[in-house]
This record gives C-alpha cells, structure tokens and sequence, in this order.
C-alpha cells in the first residue's frame, strides 16, 4: 500500500473541504479496491493494468464523493458521519445529551448525578462535541430504558399535556423503570423569587427528600436555586453562566432560549416566545435599559454590554451555526457583594424579566 500517497492525499483534501477524511479512512478504499480488482475483474476499466492502479481510482472517486462533486455508489460506510450520504450515524449522533461546550455537559452531568463528569467526542472532521459522564457507556447506563414500549431518558422531567399533573420523569428503580408524575398544573414555579422558593422547600422538607422515585423529589428540583424549570425540563442551557471573566467582571451566558434543535422551548412560565418577537425585545432592552438588578429587585447592580440575538436567519448569515435560536449576552458585574457570590458559585445563573401579551397556541 503506497502509504506516503495516501498521506498526501489526506491532506491535500483536508485542506479544502469541509468533510474530513482520515489516513484509516483511505487505507480501507483502497484495500476495497484490491479486492474488487481480484473478485470481481469484470468491473475493472481496460486501460487499468494493475489492482493497485485499480484501488488508487477507487480512492479518487471517495474523494470525490466526499466532496460532494460524484454521487456515492459505494464506500458509504466509510465516508464522514457528518456527510449527508453517509450510512453510519454515531452513538453521539443519536444522544440526546450532546452540547458544543464543556460546561452544558458538565451541567447536564450534575443533574443525572454523574458529579460533573463529562467526556468528548472528536468528528472525523474535526468538531467537538461534549457529554455527561466519564463515558458513553456511563451516559448511557444512566439515560437509556424503555418503559411500556417507549423508549425514554431517565431522569429528565417534561411536561404533559392535559391530567392532573404537570410534569413526568421517568427512573429506575429496582432493575425497573418507574414513571413518576408530579406538579400541580395550575401552580406557577417562582423559583426565581428566594422567599417563594425558600417557603415551598421549608413547608415540603425539601432538603429530606432524596429518592427519586418520589413526586416530593422531583417537585423539589423544580425549586432549586440556580437551576430552572426550562434547565431541567427542556434546555439545559438557558441562565447558566458558562463563562466568568474574573479581570472585568463579565459573565457570558444565553440570557434566553427559545427554540432548541427547531423545537419551541417553553420557559418557567409555561409560554413560547416566537424568535422575532424576542428580537424586537432585545432590541428594545439594548438601547433603552440595559440594567441588571438582582432577582430583578432593588438598585441596579450591573449591566449588559455585549448583546446578540441569534435567530435562523441571523445566524446564517454570520455563519454561526447553532441547534438554538435566543439570546446572548455579556453582563458586567458593578456590586463588589454580588460578584464575590458570583465567584463562589452562590449566583450560577442569570434571568430576563419583562411584560408581554400573551397569545394561544396551537401545537
């Protein structure tokens, strides 16, 4: 096997297409093409002479449908996962846990009780992708069951349409797979409000409650400081602070999120904000307020000063890409008391508060 032209032509294609290909990628072509040289010389070209002249056409017509310039006929077990022709989806592919940062996963990671472990997972093209957990394996001893003939991810809350309660999650209990329901449908979850969150965890004994089989649980996760009902039961990203700038003072995270993967993301209210409707108001917000308070009360103790709204539209045209549509933001912290709770991880997360007209929606 010419190992140095396979080399070469590895990077040669690296360096001008966006769908990457690997030195063990090539190497397999071209032993297909040896093979098909010796099993099968019916298909070989006259002007061919040789099965290693044979494989090395094989390798160039790869390359090319890797390109996108030749339609696939074969060999679409090797290409990139990430080409459309592809055959292969990999097990990060089919994970519903997947983040393009550290710390989403790490997030996620604490609230399936993996202690903050994340593990990465590196394309054949070269993106990086995060998970909960030390592995895959662990992500999925964690996540993946079937319950009634559905497939379902454990302990992961989300809402139910109609009955008497607001929520399910469904856990493991026993080598058996428990659905839980919890949450009165017609109760609003202030857990923003530290009066409101600290008088239902006192009446409910939350701080006891540590099965999770039980409704109590999981009601009281709803009323976790620093982690909210969208985090928990949709998004796990939205509020978090993902990255903090000790020298100015800045933390950066989405402020808002409103549709994940082309799904509307319903916030702690139980509403669906439309993306342009979100834009209007970041852009009403970013010239005439601007103000952070905290828990939205009192004297003013900071304020945002980087500002993007990424909708579909817009992030295509910047060339971002992105599975959300909401709102990003830089918030510069003013109050000395506020960002030394910031630092010790007291205040992990951020809200926006506003008015708005609520309309019905049909699903």
């Amino acid at each position: 096997m010419p190992k140095a032209g396979i080399a070469n032509k590895v990077k040669e294609h690296n360096a001008s297409s966006k769908h990457k290909v690997t030195t063990s990628m090539l190497e397999a072509v071209y032993r297909r093409g040896i093979g098909a040289y010796k099993t099968n010389p019916s298909s070989v070209r006259p002007t061919v002479s040789s099965p290693e002249q044979w494989a090395m056409a094989r390798v160039n017509s790869f390359l090319r449908i890797v390109s996108g310039s030749k339609s696939p006929k074969h060999d679409k077990d090797l290409l990139p996962a990430s080409h459309a022709s592809s055959s292969k989806k990999s097990e990060v592919e089919k994970a519903e846990d997947v983040f393009s940062t550290e710390a989403e996963a790490r997030a996620r990671s604490f609230e399936l009780d993996l202690k903050g472990a994340t593990h990465r997972h590196v394309y054949e093209d070269g993106k990086v992708d995060y998970m909960p957990g030390k592995s895959h394996a662990e992500y999925h001893s964690v996540t993946k069951a079937e319950y009634q003939g559905e497939k379902v991810t454990l302990n992961k809350p989300r809402r139910i349409k109609g009955g008497n309660k607001k929520f399910e999650v469904f856990v493991q209990s026993g080598g058996k797979i428990k659905r839980v329901a919890f949450g009165d449908p017609n109760m609003e979850i202030r857990r923003d409000d530290p009066k409101a969150r600290a008088n239902f965890r006192s009446r409910h004994s939350c701080d006891t409650k540590k099965d999770k089989t039980t409704a109590g649980y999981w009601s009281c996760r709803m009323w976790e400081g620093g982690t909210s009902v969208s985090e928990l039961t949709k998004t796990n990203i939205e509020g978090q602070i993902l990255k903090a700038d000790e020298e100015q003072r800045l933390v950066y995270g989405w402020a808002s999120v409103v549709t994940e993967k082309g799904e509307p993301v319903i916030d702690r209210q139980g509403d669906i904000i439309e993306p342009d409707t979100l834009v209007k108001a970041v852009n009403n917000f970013m010239e005439h307020i601007r103000v952070g308070k905290e828990m939205h009360k009192g004297d003013q103790i900071g304020a945002v000063i980087h500002s993007m709204p990424i909708t579909k539209e817009i992030g295509e045209s910047l060339g971002i890409q992105s599975d959300r549509e909401g709102w990003i933001v830089a918030f510069k912290v003013y109050n000395d008391d506020v960002w030394a709770r910031v630092k010790s991880g007291e205040l992990a997360a951020f809200s926006i508060g506003g008015r708005a007209t609520k309309e019905s929606y049909d699903a």
